[in-house]
């Protein structure tokens, strides 16, 4: 794993956490996270997870 992978896996598991656990919205913080855009960031996210910021975010609030 290079250190940019390692640094992006990091990056979405706080970003899992936040959208998980404090209710955060994936606008409010994919810039904090380091991704340059919402689009880039819900796909990596997916990619990861196997389901989108919103996704996860709507599933909290049901």
């Amino acid at each position: 794993t290079s250190p940019r992978s390692w640094l992006q896996q990091k990056r979405l598991e706080e970003a899992h956490f936040l959208l998980k656990e404090k209710g955060q919205t994936a606008s409010n913080i994919y810039l904090d996270l380091g991704f340059e855009n919402l689009s880039h960031f819900s796909y990596a996210f997916k990619k990861k997870f196997g389901h989108t910021p919103a996704e996860l975010t709507n599933t909290n609030r049901s």
